[in-house]
């Protein structure tokens, strides 16, 4: 089987669709081959990727990102179609989303298209609300996932927000995976981030790890240690992740006087470094609620770890309170008051993440597995549905022919 993943924006920029789209074509190319077509980025980038990854010219968008123009890309068209793939995945419902159908129609084979982001949400924070234009963005994207021939979402709450959308279609859940598993060297680990921040007997060490932006509700993790601090906790947070905001919300936690309690460390890329930071935590913060299925709180479940989350949000799918993780409401008093009831409580959160591995975790093979079979199916619904609508074309001749 040939398989080509198809992204927006690629490395050497990130984010949670991004990663998931690298691990997609990772996990598929172990079992099958599997290419990934993206936009060019902004400067040379030597690619490190072990699948094949076919850029097409570009243009830069909001907030850093790169807009594919694949339709100006005559060497890019003419690539995609030699290369007589089998099946195509839209990772994302802009240019490449929309080239994947193109393609998907020329070359007569089945294109999946995944849900990986509460669009709206980015759409409003892009256009500052102008309700004109958000809602053009959302019926732009929408026809993707409408003509998609499987449409795809990562958590079960995130079928709901594609119908909200006006998707009528059915839907698939595949949750997301992560490549880590507990390591063998975890105390050398853990001694690593003691050194180097000087936690060596720190209790209630919190983390978030992440993208350093607004919208991840981290104005919330800042208010509710500043209750925490000042009703005399002892804890530590750890901000572990660069963004375009990093500098207003280190700027933000000074305001409130909490910078003694926490650490920013900018951005982490070394794999085991990241690893470390989980080992050493004994609680995730997690309170976002525009994520459709964070890899966090999945790569935290494979370090023994719970998460604490937003309730109402699509990161609680899985998350049972005080079994397997934690849920507190969008509000500083929920939050925080969440937050004091575990710290006099460590044997609950050990336990919670002991549980949180056993349901929450699950690796990127695993997925793979699971995405291949599901490839095979869909190319299976497809060549039927080819062959029902050849018969019709048919029997639509011999009546044709009847009549004359």
């Amino acid at each position: 089987m040939k398989v080509c993943q198809f992204i927006d924006t690629y490395y050497p920029i990130v984010d949670g669709a991004i990663n998931v789209s690298k691990y997609y074509a990772q996990s598929v190319n172990k079992i099958e081959c599997s290419y990934l077509a993206t936009p060019k980025p902004a400067k040379k980038y030597k690619e490190t990727d072990e699948f094949e990854v076919v850029r097409c010219f570009s243009l830069p968008a909001p907030e850093k990102y790169r807009c594919g123009v694949p339709a100006f890309d005559l060497k890019f068209k003419r690539r995609m179609q030699k290369e007589k793939f089998d099946i195509l995945h839209a990772h994302s419902p802009y240019t490449m989303g929309r080239i994947a159908l193109k393609l998907g129609k020329k070359c007569k084979v089945p294109v999946v298209a995944t849900l990986h982001t509460q669009y709206k949400a980015d759409f409003e924070r892009v256009y500052k609300g102008n309700k004109f234009w958000v809602n053009f963005a959302l019926k732009y994207i929408i026809k993707v996932y409408n003509k998609a021939d499987s449409v795809w979402t990562v958590s079960q709450r995130s079928v709901d927000v594609l119908r909200s959308y006006g998707y009528k279609g059915d839907a698939v859940v595949v949750r997301n995976g992560t490549n880590f598993t507990y390591p063998d060297n975890a105390e050398q680990l853990i001694e690593k981030v003691n050194e180097l921040h000087e936690l060596k007997g720190q209790k209630n060490v919190f983390l978030f790890l992440g993208r350093m932006v607004w919208y991840k509700n981290l104005k919330l993790i800042c208010d509710g240690l500043k209750v925490l601090k000042d009703k005399g906790e002892d804890f530590k947070m750890l901000f572990v992740g660069g963004g375009f905001d990093y500098q207003e919300v280190y700027d933000y936690a000074e305001k409130l006087g909490i910078t003694d309690k926490c650490i920013f460390t900018g951005q982490v890329s070394d794999s085991q470094m990241l690893q470390a930071y989980y080992l050493r935590s004994d609680l995730i913060l997690y309170p976002s609620t525009c994520d459709m299925a964070p890899v966090a709180k999945v790569e935290a479940a494979a370090h023994n770890k719970a998460s604490l989350v937003v309730a109402s949000s699509c990161s609680a799918e899985l998350v049972e309170d005080g079994v397997n993780g934690f849920l507190c409401d969008e509000t500083i008093e929920s939050f925080s008051n969440k937050l004091i009831e575990l710290c006099s409580n460590p044997e609950l959160v050990k336990q919670a993440g002991d549980n949180a591995r056993k349901t929450i975790y699950r690796s990127w093979d695993m997925v793979g597995e699971e995405v291949v079979e599901k490839y095979k199916q869909v190319i299976e619904n497809y060549k039927n549905k080819q062959r029902e609508l050849e018969q019709l074309k048919k029997n639509k001749r011999k009546n044709k022919n009847k009549k004359k």
